[in-house]
Order: C-alpha cells, then sequence, then structure tokens
C-alpha cells in the first residue's frame, strides 16, 4: 500500500515530499502484517544489479518468449479466463531448440515450415490428425515429450481469473495500485518472477522480452505498459531493478517455422486449461511443464514461476502445485 501511494501521487504530479514520514509508516505496518501472513519477506532492495546501465556490461541474454491463451478483455464471450505463458531460454540454446525442432517437423511432416500451435497439438487436428493413425500421433506426442524433456529453458506463467479480478479488485478499487486490465496486471506479475530469476541465477543474465505481434496498436499498448513499469516498478519490485535485469524496450515477433516461442504457446494453453478446471487435474503436458517451472527456496512472494490470480478460494490447490514441484529446493540456472 506504501509503494501505491507513493505511485499514484507520482502519477498525479503532485509533490510526495511533505508525505515522505506517512509513506515510511505506512512501509513498515505493511511490512508487519505482511510478515504475519507469509513469514520472512525479503527486502525489495534483493535486486541489486551491477551498475547504472546495464548495457555497456555486455552481460549474455536470458530471453523470455511470452504468448497467451483466451481474451483478456473482461467484457468478451470468451471463457473467464485469461493465461500468460512464458519460457526464459539462454540465448545460446536458441539455435539448439530450432534444430530439435526441425527435426521432430522433417520427420512427421517432411517440411520445417510448420509452427508447433496449440490446442490442435493436444486434439489432434490439422496436421497432427496424421490420418487418424492413432500410433502415429502417439508418437509425435512422444516426441514433444521428449523435446520439452530436453531442452535447457525456464517455465513461468500467471493466469488470471477475469470474474473474480473485475469482482474483488476492479469494482472495489481495493487494491490502488493494480492495473485494472487483466494483460497489464498478468505481465506485470510475470515480470517480477522473471526478475527474480534473472537477479539469483549463478548465471548472471540480461532479460530480453519477446512477445506474439498482436498488430500495430496493440503492440504499442505492451510497449507502453512494460515502460510504465521500467519507470515506476511495482508493489514488490522497485523500478531500478527492472532497469538493471531487463533490456528497455520489448520484442515482437510472428510465429512462423520454429522458435522457443512454440514452447510458450504449449504452457500457455495448459495453464488456462488448469485455471479453467479450478486448478485441478493434470491437462496435456502440465506435468512435464511444471517441472520447468522455476523455483526459489520454498517458492513464496514471487519465488515460483507460476501465479494464478484471484486465488483466495483455491489457495490450497495453488500451493499443493507448488509444494509439489518446488518444496526445499532451488531450480535456478
Amino acid at each position: 500500500m506504501a509503494r501505491a501511494v507513493e505511485v499514484l501521487l507520482k502519477r498525479a504530479d503532485v509533490d510526495a515530499s511533505g508525505c515522505a514520514h506517512l509513506i515510511e509508516e505506512l512501509a513498515k505496518q505493511e511490512h508487519i502484517e505482511l510478515q504475519r501472513a507469509h513469514g520472512h519477506i525479503e527486502p525489495r532492495g534483493r535486486f541489486k544489479g551491477h551498475s547504472p546501465h546495464p548495457l555497456l556490461e555486455k552481460r549474455p541474454r536470458s530471453i523470455l518468449y511470452v504468448d497467451e491463451s483466451g481474451q483478456s478483455h473482461p467484457k468478451t464471450k470468451a471463457p473467464h479466463f485469461f493465461a500468460v505463458g512464458a519460457v526464459a531460454v539462454p540465448e545460446e540454446e536458441v539455435d539448439n531448440y530450432c534444430v530439435a525442432a526441425n527435426e521432430i517437423k522433417l520427420e512427421f511432416f517432411q517440411r520445417t515450415d510448420i509452427t508447433f500451435h496449440e490446442p490442435a497439438m493436444r486434439q489432434h487436428i490439422g496436421p497432427y490428425y496424421f490420418s487418424g493413425d492413432l500410433q502415429r500421433q502417439a508418437e509425435f506426442d512422444r516426441a514433444i515429450e521428449r523435446l520439452i524433456s530436453q531442452t535447457d529453458f525456464t517455465v513461468f506463467g500467471v493466469g488470471i481469473r477475469k470474474r473474480a479480478f473485475q469482482r474483488d479488485f476492479v469494482e472495489t478499487g481495493i487494491d490502488p495500485y493494480l492495473p485494472t486490465d487483466a494483460y497489464a496486471v498478468a505481465i506485470i506479475m510475470l515480470l517480477e518472477r522473471y526478475l527474480n530469476f534473472l537477479a539469483f541465477s549463478p548465471s548472471k543474465r540480461l532479460g530480453r522480452v519477446s512477445l506474439e505481434s498482436q498488430g500495430p496498436k496493440e503492440d504499442a499498448y505492451h510497449q507502453l505498459e512494460y515502460a510504465r513499469t521500467f519507470l515506476d516498478g511495482s508493489q514488490w519490485v522497485p523500478d531500478a531493478a527492472f532497469r538493471n535485469w531487463l533490456e528497455p524496450g520489448l520484442r515482437f515477433t510472428v510465429k512462423q517455422g520454429s522458435s522457443p516461442a512454440e514452447l510458450a504457446d504449449m504452457f500457455a494453453r495448459t495453464l488456462f486449461e488448469w485455471i479453467r478446471r479450478a486448478c485441478r487435474g493434470n491437462p496435456e503436458r502440465w506435468r512435464a511443464l511444471s517441472k520447468k517451472v522455476y523455483c526459489r527456496g520454498d517458492g513464496m512472494m514471487g519465488k515460483f514461476g507460476v501465479k494464478v490470480f484471484p486465488d483466495a478460494d483455491i489457495r490450497d490447490r495453488i500451493e499443493a502445485h507448488r509444494a509439489q514441484y518446488c518444496g526445499s529446493r532451488k531450480r535456478v540456472n
């Protein structure tokens, strides 16, 4: 709340210097309440970078490929869920993935210009029907499982339960810091977890975020929200941390041929199916992809790569999934 007040004053172009003491007291009280609920809370300054100008360090890149499933607009007739899935791939591993994916495409389709896409893969429709040959379908599924298992990547994802988000947060205004747009909320929560991964990985990389292009206007909107995060930070991560660990602009691509974006597409759809089932069961490839989810320590407070929001009524299922794939072990690369 303290950070929310500070940012709201800044956005309103109000001098916050006279409120400094009040903001400091709010921050202390907020920390006490959070510690009661979640135990030890790491300080906002935990994401320290190396220099004020990260590009000068010429750090190797980690590329975060992001895709989505569902519609983010609250009034759409589509299901009341929206998911953003992402995979972080070391830049030197991108070509290795493309080679492996192309081998599968040559084996099953005799061409490499096809792009893996859900849910057609899971439902075995279109090019994945294989003339109804069940054995060939099963062989293809096993090939994809091997591709997931053998590729070096880390999974992140955010699922928004739009009806609960609209009712409990947007309409009540209970959290003035949260954006009212489901897409913006999902991206901020995703970036928080990706930044946690970057800051605590032994290999100190600079993050590059790549989104599927949705058109010039939509891309500009996403670029604007990303820039706001760079300037204002989030409730849990200071603005300087985003600037230290991420490139200052988004990259946009289109689905064409082989790319790790195909893995992001698979997880976005799998996460969407999971939250649509109220976080019960195991959709296709859920277990295989969950083994790749980022986890640090106990996985609490942004240290686990998957976030479902809001989750008050299903938190036990969320925690069970986190405990199964995280627990006390570290998952940093």
